[in-house]
């Protein structure tokens, strides 16, 4: 695979892990899942995949100065920002939203990146703040690389073009000739690199992609999947994608009680951290949906550890706050 040729910055431990679990928790037994939550960068996840193939081509074009739009959460942003340090390139992240409580954001500062807010709500002010701040750079002197939110570009999503190749692996290895795998969906990067890499590889009929889109409505972001994934395939030499795939809405999978318990479950009975942000409403999705899909059932878990870890600690701080009493423990 072209893959081979391309710039990359080795940062994670690969293949991640696939793990077989016999109860998750309810509605979710008997199931494979991808720990790319155990990349073995940092905190990990499964955005060290892209970093490594962003920062690559940035310090191949000569870059000086990485304009990231990331949102406060962004857990992209946040190791962008950790890889960049130790090779000398100045980040700048171009938020959305509140700086409050955001655990990733504090790494993002403390890895030396610079954060502006674009004073708005609105996810796409980041995009557009982004773009102004590099031209403003380029005109200025610098060498500035724009990093779109998620790392979802062509370049980015060649991090999973390569997963697909170790997907298909661990399959073999348990003599599964096929499997629906689903994973959560955010800027749509991750699913458009796996698409590409299994029709570059050959393997678009094994693997059935069931993107569980937890940020946007699907009809808003597929276009942008299929169109980063048709990019990404041409860049790795092959043609369009045809793997069968689809988009589902899992943004209904917010907090409570339901959601409290799934995580709970997740942790006690295999280890994993599953955040609120992107797991806990894909994996609610696919409790929800399971007897649907074909089997066996790969869940693709993305990490997110840090928003797992702010959710955490919030809790636990409202559980001691409604106890009444500071000095005792409370057991969320």
């Amino acid at each position: 695979m072209a893959l081979d040729h391309l710039p990359r910055v080795q940062l994670g431990l690969f293949p991640t892990p696939m793990q077989h679990v016999a109860d998750l928790a309810p509605g979710l037994q008997d199931l494979l899942l991808k720990r790319d939550d155990l990349t073995g960068f940092a905190w990990g996840g499964n955005k060290v995949r892209t970093v490594e193939f962003v920062l690559a081509d940035a310090l191949e074009r000569g870059a000086d100065t990485l304009v990231v739009a990331g949102g406060p959460g962004s857990n992209f942003a946040a190791l962008l920002a950790v890889a960049a340090a130790a090779r000398g390139l100045a980040v700048r992240q171009v938020s959305y939203g509140s700086p409050r409580g955001a655990a990733a954001l504090a790494v993002s500062k403390r890895a030396g990146a610079e954060v502006v807010f674009t004073g708005s709500d609105d996810r796409q002010s980041m995009e557009v703040g982004a773009r102004e701040l590099a031209e403003r750079l380029g005109a200025e002197g610098a060498r500035p690389y724009f990093v779109p939110r998620g790392g979802a570009s062509p370049v980015g999503a060649c991090g999973f073009a390569g997963a697909a190749a170790e997907l298909v692996s661990q399959l073999a290895e348990r003599n599964l000739p096929r499997a629906t795998v689903v994973l959560p969906v955010g800027s749509g990067g991750s699913i458009a690199g796996l698409l590409a890499g299994l029709g570059v590889n050959g393997h678009a009929d094994r693997v059935d992609i069931v993107g569980v889109s937890v940020s946007r409505p699907p009809d808003e972001v597929e276009p942008c999947i299929a169109a980063c994934a048709l990019e990404t395939a041409r860049l790795l030499g092959g043609g369009e994608p045809s793997t069968r795939w689809r988009l589902v809405d899992g943004r209904a999978g917010g907090p409570g009680p339901e959601a409290d318990r799934l995580t709970r479950d997740a942790l006690r009975h295999s280890g994993l951290v599953a955040d609120p942000v992107y797991n806990v409403k894909a994996l609610l999705w696919l409790a929800d949906h399971r007897a649907a899909l074909r089997e066996p059932t790969v869940y693709w878990s993305t990490g997110g550890a840090l928003a797992a870890a702010d959710t955490l600690i919030t809790t636990f701080a409202e559980a001691r706050i409604g106890s009444g009493a500071v000095g005792a423990e409370a057991n969320p």
